[in-house]
């Protein structure tokens, strides 16, 4: 390392720690020359750090990839490194950063700033499809270009140093001592709502790094400790309760509980107040179940940062309070506690990423909206409307990321149609083309073999349809549609609708699909746009606690033959799979009923093609028991005796688990199982022996 940049590291170092900012190096140029020169940085930085790649050669310095860069989020760094050689993860860069404390150097190692588009970049293979040049990447690297040569930032390329002065002494920018004056609110208000008689939920509101998790955490003890309350705690994942649980003293961690929120609904435990951490992960439904359940219930969630949702969150469920509690109060917490208002490195991550993105300011007036296809191109060059269609999308759907920024960008099985309004987006539907598997992969979709990126569609339709040809189908999945609130009611969504189906046509698909985590108003609406039901998911998903459901609109005589088939089929199956759908929303099951197909009678008692080709994919694949009874039992009623010379323990398996629809835990239980791995290759052996020797279905 050079003189100049010992003396910059040393005298920014001090501006950063005084300041309590955060800064970044960028390192543009020849990998190994790069990260060379990123170690020698390092080595001259104490404290914990973490170098997230494929190696560190520092001492002492932690490691992870970039997908496990979010596991970080909630320590207390003062250096990371990222090796943009080994890739460039989205979600785990916007993470990861919020882990770097006030005085930390964030330092950058990527390929020269006008080859960086060009690639290669190892993260991209999560895309299904990709070729540079990577327009994610050159927006990175024009941006960069610019900000990085700004104090307190710094970039290196191989003809420069582009080190600036640190701003000048200021004022020493003290760490907090204890709680912050919103934290001590914010606790405050939860003590309050454990005493009230007629209680109203809390909502702690604020942006990333600003100590609302820690906050709960502080409550959470003294709810235990002064009012004796049984405690409960839940989150999305697990592991983004750290924070949390740091702040929850010893002696009051065995009063308080944590529960999954599905299983929190599933089996409500006897609490006397509830505690969510980042509630806007999770999605409105299971927030209203929650809060239905438990009145007396804080929520904590993060407006702008890596998750994206916040700005979602405060439009869908404000509503729901306003109209069932509306008495609820709203915390905001403002003052920065992992850093020092107005963070450099913050406001440059919220750039980068779109971390900020918020909904475009309304147009005042009845103005026309005008539709416009945008290209990725487009993208790249307009700032203000790249913002305002993330803005839209961050509005719409809970789990919008960093990551869906870059597949906008890059992904060559995008489209975009979005409604403007005065030139600004106002409606925007996202679709993304999937599947035409050739035969051999199709085939091992089918069996369970294979799961390919990007084709969720044709993958659930042939793995729990139980049909191969359904991967080789063209999809245009609307993977997201958005409408700004002030613009709803107005049939902007319905007119996206069409312009996503006409292009889908010119296009080739034989079918424009959607797959929703299943709500009564997320299923009335598709249906109205003229959808058809085709499957539901068998497993509720761990944070939204719904099945996922599968509709479809053919354009195409195939498109129209899988979609009559899959409906058919899964109708048939439906008295066989209810108790894979015994939480489901009684409303919503009511609806189901009404609009899945009518089911014809069979010809005869011998097995249809349907059956044979499911039959085939459990004895020989990995399809699972519950979509396989109708078949099973079918094959059972005409098995000829064969089953006279099981044991009695296998033919109370079958009888259990085929015909009676026991579930695992029930057979485990009986003592008929060890588990359902065991279990599952039983019944396989046994479905074999009850087929012919020759049994192939005509694939």
């Amino acid at each position: 390392m050079d003189a100049a940049l010992s003396d910059w590291l040393a005298r920014v170092r001090g501006s950063l720690t005084r300041s309590r900012h955060r800064g970044v190096l960028v390192i543009a140029g020849p990998c190994d020359w790069g990260r060379d020169l990123a170690v020698a940085v390092a080595e001259t930085i104490a404290g914990e750090g973490l170098w997230v790649g494929e190696e560190t050669r520092v001492p002492g310095l932690h490691r992870c990839s970039g997908s496990e860069a979010r596991q970080w989020l909630g320590r207390d760094l003062e250096l990371i490194v990222w090796d943009s050689h080994c890739g460039t993860h989205p979600s785990g860069l916007g993470a990861v950063s919020g882990a770097l404390m006030g005085g930390g150097l964030l330092v950058w190692v990527v390929p020269a700033l006008d080859e960086w588009a060009q690639g290669p970049d190892a993260d991209y293979d999560r895309l299904r499809h990709h070729q540079p040049p990577y327009r994610f990447l050159a927006r990175l690297a024009h941006i960069l270009e610019t900000e990085a040569a700004q104090p307190p930032h710094g970039l290196i390329t191989l003809q420069a140093q582009h080190l600036p002065p640190p701003p000048g002494p200021a004022a020493i920018t003290e760490l907090p001592k204890g709680p912050t004056p919103d934290q001590r609110a914010a606790v405050d208000a939860i003590l309050a709502l454990a005493r009230e008689t007629a209680p109203a939920p809390r909502v702690l509101r604020s942006d990333r790094g600003r100590g609302k998790s820690a906050a709960l955490g502080m409550a959470a003890s003294r709810l235990v400790q002064e009012l004796g309350c049984r405690v409960g705690v839940t989150a999305a994942r697990p592991s983004a309760l750290g924070s949390f649980w740091d702040f929850v003293a010893p002696e009051c961690r065995d009063a308080v509980h944590f529960r999954a929120p599905d299983e929190l609904l599933r089996n409500p435990p006897d609490l006397d107040l509830l505690l969510v951490d980042e509630a806007a992960t999770l999605p409105v439904p299971m927030l209203a179940a929650l809060v239905a359940r438990w009145p007396r219930m804080a929520l904590a969630t993060t407006v702008h940062g890596y998750e994206g949702t916040g700005r979602g969150f405060d439009l869908r469920f404000r509503a729901i309070l306003d109209r069932d509690h509306p008495g609820w109060q709203q915390v905001e917490l403002t003052t920065p506690i992992r850093w020092a208002p107005d963070d450099p490195l913050e406001a440059l991550m919220n750039r980068l990423l779109c971390l900020d993105a918020d909904l475009p300011e309304p147009v005042a007036g009845d103005r026309e909206a005008v539709y416009e296809p945008i290209d990725r191109e487009r993208l790249l060059a307009d700032e203000v409307l790249l913002s305002g269609i993330m803005g839209l999308l961050v509005s719409a759907h809970y789990q919008t990321s960093p990551d869906d920024l870059r597949q906008l960008m890059d992904d060559p099985d995008t489209e975009l149609h979005v409604l403007m309004v005065d030139g600004q987006p106002a409606a925007v539907a996202w679709v993304l083309h999937e599947g035409r598997l050739d035969e051999a992969l199709a085939r091992e979709v089918w069996l369970g073999r294979r799961r390919p990126r990007g084709c969720l569609m044709a993958q659930f339709l042939a793995f729990q349809g139980g049909d191969p040809d359904a991967a080789r189908l063209h999809y245009a999945r609307v993977t997201r549609i958005a409408v700004h609130p002030a613009y709803r009611r107005r049939g902007l969504g319905l007119e996206l609708l069409g312009r996503a189906k006409t292009s889908a046509v010119a296009g080739g698909a034989d079918m424009l699909g959607v797959s929703f985590g299943a709500t009564l108003e997320l299923m009335d609406f598709w249906h109205a746009a003229g959808f058809q039901l085709i499957r539901l998911g068998l497993k509720r998903d761990a944070a939204s606690g719904t099945h996922a459901a599968i509709m479809g609109k053919p354009l195409t005589e195939a498109g129209d033959r899988l979609c009559e088939a899959q409906g058919v089929r899964f109708a048939q199956h439906w008295p066989w799979i209810q108790s894979c759908f015994e939480h489901l929303e009684p409303a919503l099951e009511r609806r189901l009923r009404t609009i899945l197909p009518a089911v014809p009678e069979p010809e005869s008692t011998a097995l249809t093609e349907a059956d044979q080709r499911e039959l085939f994919a459990f004895v020989h694949g990995f399809r699972e028991l519950e979509p396989t009874r109708l078949a099973l039992n079918r094959l059972s009623a005409g098995s000829d005796g064969k089953q006279d010379c099981w044991s009695e323990r296998d033919r109370r398996l079958w009888q259990r688990a085929v015909i009676d629809g026991a579930g695992w835990e029930t057979l485990r239980r009986e003592s008929l199982i060890e588990g359902r791995r065991q279990g599952l290759k039983r019944l396989r052996e046994l479905a074999l022996e009850c087929l012919p020797k020759t049994f192939t279905p005509g694939l």
